[in-house]
């Protein structure tokens, strides 16, 4: 049963002081305030984590396939990587007692609302968030985040006019059938009490 309780129990004052900041220094700031008076010590809130940023650079292809491609050497003289090639996500929630993590990504897109035309919804951020779903990267970052296989192990934040978009709203929910959790459609992002009445009800639990 719902309890909301962060919402309940923020510190208003401090939350309410993030909103003059960008929507992603909100969201940061807005999770990991409230984590910290509810669970005290026991949540990190990554910016930017660095846990995947080396996943391609050091994945190893078959030698006949580098014997077809432009073989670059990937080496320093003393054996470091020459390259780093992955991915940076947006933001880590981690668990420091069991070190369950839930990974995730704010994405803001332009969208088709009733001051616009069909056409400002063409922008394709969404889709390319939809990189998440590919084998590897679901193996690697499920792996990496300790979740229960009942959700996904990342959380897609949405915002802007694509919260209201009559066609992208269809296709994210179509992409996320059975996984409803896993996505948000922050559509006022000034309403910082919804985000973590979703986040409570629907993902906490998972971290617990």
């Amino acid at each position: 049963m719902a309890t909301n309780e962060l919402r309940k129990r923020a510190n208003w004052q401090t939350v309410s002081g993030v909103k003059a900041l960008k929507t992603e220094d909100i969201f940061h700031n807005s999770l990991k305030n409230t984590l910290n008076v509810v669970y005290p010590g026991q949540f990190i809130v990554d910016k930017h984590p660095k846990d995947f940023s080396d996943i391609y650079s050091t994945y190893e292809l078959p030698q006949e396939d580098l014997d077809a491609i432009y073989n670059v050497n990937m080496y320093n003289a003393d054996g470091s990587s020459k390259y780093k090639w992955g991915i940076t996500m947006d933001f880590a929630i981690r668990n420091q007692h069991n070190g369950k993590i839930l990974f995730g990504e704010i994405k803001r897109q332009d969208g088709w609302i009733e001051t616009t035309e069909p056409a400002a919804g063409r922008r394709n951020a969404h889709e390319r968030s939809a990189k998440y779903f590919t084998l590897g990267l679901m193996h690697t970052i499920r792996e990496k985040s300790h979740l229960s296989e009942e959700i996904l192990p990342f959380w897609l934040v949405f915002v802007g006019d694509i919260t209201r978009d009559p066609r992208r709203n269809r296709e994210i929910a179509y992409w996320f059938q059975g996984y409803e959790s896993n996505f948000f459609m922050w559509r006022d992002t000034k309403d910082i009490g919804v985000l973590l009445d979703f986040f409570e009800n629907n993902l906490l639990p998972y971290l617990l």
